[in-house]
């Protein structure tokens, strides 16, 4: 009896290293409409510094990031052009202790990115949508900005039906046509 609690054990040992542990998070995409419908604002920004610290939301105390970025261009709501906002997100680090939340907008300090911004209770920005709202930018070969997707959309169900589809690869110069096309249709 005791050899095949052994063996068991053993056979579940073996199958964890050999399929290896994974955690996932999968979510629902967001058409580009509906980013635009939810949204403030949206702005082309670039992170300039960050803080985290211990938040209650609803009852539960989390840990989160308020980004400073510098805002370059406002696309939709109120022009913040040439000034900083804070925008907040999910997750952080603090006294050594860290908290990933997957699916969040990895905002990098440095890194120019479009985003899609909401208000919330709190009054705090925040990323509509969660890394669905947030599309790094990267020149190209030609020294245009071309729009790409967020490191955080890996768990979206349908990829093909969110607005990252609609959106990586374009040029920024492109991206207020589109809204406008989206902000007009029923």
């Amino acid at each position: 009896m005791q050899s095949r609690g052994k063996f068991i054990l053993a056979c579940t040992l073996g199958l964890v290293s050999w399929v290896g542990l994974s955690w996932a998070s999968t979510f629902r995409p967001m058409p580009l409409s509906k980013l635009v419908e939810r949204s403030t604002a949206v702005v082309v920004a670039t992170p300039v510094s960050f803080k985290s610290h211990w938040a209650t939301i609803g009852s539960t105390s989390r840990m989160v990031t308020d980004v400073t970025l510098e805002v370059a261009w406002t696309l939709r709501g109120k022009d913040s052009a040439g000034q900083d906002i804070v925008v907040r997100t999910l997750g952080g680090t603090v006294n050594g202790i860290a908290q990933i939340v997957y699916g969040e907008a990895r905002l990098v300090v440095g890194q120019a990115s479009l985003l899609f911004l909401v208000e919330g209770r709190d009054s705090t920005l925040h990323v509509v949508g969660m890394a669905q709202g947030h599309y790094p930018l990267e020149p190209d070969c030609d020294g245009e900005w071309r729009v790409r997707k967020s490191p955080g959309l890996d768990g979206v169900l349908k990829p093909e039906l969110s607005a990252a589809q609609t959106l990586s690869g374009r040029r920024l110069m492109e991206v207020p046509k589109l809204l406008e096309a989206r902000e007009s249709t029923p």
